[in-house]
């Protein structure tokens, strides 16, 4: 067969899908005859063709909209879960994964249906107790895109908290190379455990911010990023925990340990340094905000200010140094200015103030060199425009 064959034979495929279910533009919808002239423009939406050729792929495989069969094999789903679950020390795995097909069945058989979440609640369930961890998050994940405000919610919200600190801790136990992909192993995801896991906690606190484990995801993704080293990472939710999450009895270890990530991320004084100021003002907020909990972690407190102190006069130091080797004696003068002013704590504070006493008669900008070349161009103000624009007129009403 020829491409341009292949290509007509896709761009058909749609089409065939349709008429093989007894579906046609002329004949309209599986519930009604004629059309309006508006509901046929809907006919052809996007969205509708979408949802029209699922169901035709699902009604060729026989899983078609079928509202009886929903409950009946619903109703099997559910006899096969009760026996999966009738021994709780020990979970009968294939009658489980029994209820999860059913369950799956029965939600592709009636969607758009109080059933529908209920089956792919219990598909979930079924898989999360089988120990399927990766599908089973997939159908948590299902549920709450479909139903964002579902009854289960909370359910779900556990649920996926679990399976994402499962997969960090088996992580640290058997990590994974970046290159590896699990075929195995039904517990993990195919690959990048840490990733998935992280992954997780991010749309815990997305997919219900509101809810009672929000905080503790965010918590728990910025630790996952901390102890791997990954401190711009573990801040930016350390931040998002203190801002999006006020009452959270997480906010001094989200302040600390913001500060301690700030602290490992600095760079050096060639490299931005908001990050040291954010980290000073989230210890004077700790002093304030939570003095008993400050109070235990003083002695930490104290060395990260003397820290932050000493790392901010030094980037004033190379600013001040920088400055002085190119004879601009006043913008140098500031800044050593600075460091006598406000780091007289630091070693930088005295040489900064003998280097001021040195260069306090020297003149505050280097002399022009080449002035003679220097004046061949025009002046700033004798630039004038090529076309001379016109006076503004007055508009007469």
């Amino acid at each position: 067969m020829r491409a341009h064959d292949v290509q007509k034979t896709i761009l058909l495929l749609p089409l065939v899908l349709l008429l093989a279910a007894g579906c046609s533009p002329l004949s309209g919808s599986r519930d009604a005859g004629i059309q309006s002239e508006g509901e046929s423009a809907a006919w052809y939406s996007p969205d509708e063709m979408s949802k029209r050729i699922k169901e035709t792929g699902r009604r060729l495989v026989g899983k078609g909209y079928d509202p009886e069969k929903a409950r009946e094999v619903y109703g099997i789903g559910e006899m096969h879960y009760r026996a999966g679950l009738a021994d709780k020390g020990s979970p009968q795995r294939n009658e489980l994964l029994q209820a999860a097909r059913r369950f799956r069945n029965a939600a592709d058989r009636w969607p758009d249906s109080a059933l529908e979440q209920d089956a792919l609640f219990l598909a979930a369930e079924s898989y999360f107790f089988a120990d399927h961890y990766p599908r089973a998050n997939d159908l948590y994940e299902r549920l709450i895109s479909k139903y964002p405000h579902t009854k289960y919610l909370d359910v779900v919200a556990v649920r996926r908290f679990a399976i994402a600190d499962y997969w960090l801790k088996l992580n640290e136990v058997r990590p994974q190379p970046f290159w590896a992909v699990n075929v195995t192993n039904r517990q993990r995801p195919w690959r990048d455990t840490f990733g998935h896991a992280v992954r997780v906690f991010d749309r815990i606190r997305i997919d219900d911010p509101t809810g009672r484990l929000a905080d503790d995801a965010t918590l728990a993704a910025g630790n996952a990023y901390f102890t791997r080293g990954r401190f711009l990472d573990a801040d930016s939710f350390y931040t998002d925990l203190r801002n999006s999450f006020p009452s959270s009895d997480h906010q001094f270890n989200a302040h600390l340990l913001g500060v301690k990530s700030k602290l490992m991320s600095y760079e050096g004084p060639d490299y931005a340094g908001e990050g040291l100021e954010e980290a000073e003002k989230l210890i004077r907020q700790m002093r304030r905000l939570f003095p008993g909990e400050a109070d235990e972690h003083r002695d930490y407190l104290n060395r990260a200010h003397a820290e932050v102190q000493f790392l901010l006069a030094e980037r004033e130091w190379y600013r001040a140094r920088y400055y002085d080797r190119r004879r601009e004696y006043a913008a140098a003068s500031f800044h050593y200015d600075v460091l006598t002013r406000d780091f007289d704590a630091t070693p930088f504070a005295q040489e900064a103030e003998t280097r001021l006493a040195q260069i306090e008669d020297r003149p505050p900008v280097p002399p022009q060199r080449m002035e003679w070349l220097v004046d061949l161009f025009p002046k700033t103000e004798d630039v004038r425009p090529l076309v001379a624009s016109s006076e503004p007129t007055t508009t007469q009403r």
